[in-house]
């Protein structure tokens, strides 16, 4: 053999092997982009889940929110209900209160409250033992 059969052989050696160096190089780095991109793939799974599990920890929130939102409004409707009843109630018995004053011959009508004043007992009964003082629950 002659040294330029000899040379082109080592030559074609070398280029053979500098092929398959890449190969083999590329193989690995495309290996190691496979793995990186599904450890990326599998970060982006368990992101995504919790961004899932905020969004439905939102929404409960959310929700019980709405809930308490409607039960302050059904309790604000219910205190103004009860309010009402008490101011009708007061009413009612400032009405019944002042008809007993109209009726009572022992009250002055002169009075701004609506309530009268007792005027006390008369002379004339002496005898008779002294009457109680009423109170507003008496009257009615």
């Amino acid at each position: 053999m002659s040294t330029g059969a000899i040379v082109g052989i080592i030559v074609a050696v070398v280029v053979v092997i500098a092929i398959i160096a890449v190969v083999v190089m590329r193989g690995r780095k495309g290996e190691a982009a496979r793995a990186k991109a599904e450890k990326l793939r599998e970060e982006t799974g368990r992101a995504r889940l919790k961004a899932s599990e905020h969004e439905a920890d939102a929404a409960e929130a959310e929700a019980e929110a709405s809930r308490a939102r409607a039960e302050a409004k059904r309790l604000e409707l219910e205190a103004e209900a009860r309010a009402k009843d008490a101011n009708a109630a007061r009413e009612q018995a400032q009405e019944h209160h002042q008809r007993a004053d109209k009726i009572d011959p022992d009250t002055d009508d002169q009075a701004d409250t609506g309530r009268g004043r007792r005027t006390g007992d008369r002379v004339d009964d002496v005898d008779e033992p002294r009457r109680a003082s009423r109170t507003d629950d008496d009257r009615t």
